[in-house]
């Protein structure tokens, strides 16, 4: 489920003495173990908790410079 060097989007459910918040942060996963993820942060996590609602992947946007073209008659 996870890939070791991706970034993700988690959100997990955090309970205190004043109730529920949703957790929302961006990490870089870069060690699995089970059901524990390790982050650059250092931070680790149990994927398989209760509180642990989701993560998606981190997309890299497109270049929004143009694409190069190559001549017709080139060779590569």
């Amino acid at each position: 489920m996870f890939d070791i060097g991706t970034g993700y989007n988690f959100t997990l459910i955090e309970g205190t003495s004043e109730g529920w918040n949703e957790v929302r942060f961006t990490e870089r996963v870069i060690d699995i173990d089970g059901p524990l993820l390790k982050f650059e942060s250092g931070r680790i996590i149990n994927a398989h908790s209760s509180l642990f609602v989701s993560a998606v992947p981190v997309t890299m946007l497109a270049s929004a410079s143009p694409a190069e073209t190559a001549d017709a008659g080139a060779t590569v």
